[in-house]
């Protein structure tokens, strides 16, 4: 079983797909990209295959800068950031909940950065990661 919902190699996910796995969390998952554009120059997308256990990602970019990875679930989906120290530090002192700051301040710390998971299950998440793409698009 992989993290993301779709998990066979030779086919990576479509609208439709993804329509039907999301549910209603396509409409959060469609605000988010759009966010996305709007906020961020030169953003685009590519479906990657990391391996059985991870399944199918979508990349965020912007400008060869990884920005965001999506991973569609079964009605609900994870963002996962990598946060270098600088982020890190602008994370703390920016308006989020105690529960994503901990999650961050846990996460291991590696030459790349910290990566952590955010669900995105209602609009209160999109919030949440919209704050935390401001932190990545910003540093």
């Amino acid at each position: 079983m992989s993290l993301s919902a779709f998990d066979d190699k030779t086919s990576p996910p479509n609208e439709e797909m993804l329509s039907e796995f999301l549910s209603d969390s396509k409409i959060l998952w469609d605000l988010l990209l759009k966010h996305l554009g709007k906020t961020c120059k030169n953003t685009s997308t590519e479906w990657k295959y990391y391996s059985k256990s991870a399944g199918w990602t979508l990349v965020v970019s912007s400008e060869k800068r990884k920005i965001v990875y999506l991973i569609p679930l079964k009605e609900s989906f994870k963002t996962n950031f990598v946060f270098g120290e600088k982020a890190v530090a602008e994370a703390k002192c920016a308006d989020l909940p105690t529960s994503v700051l901990t999650l961050i301040l846990e996460s291991k710390p590696y030459m790349e950065g910290r990566s952590f998971m955010v669900d995105v299950k209602n609009i209160t998440d999109v919030e949440i990661v919209e704050k935390l793409l401001k932190i990545k698009i910003n540093i």
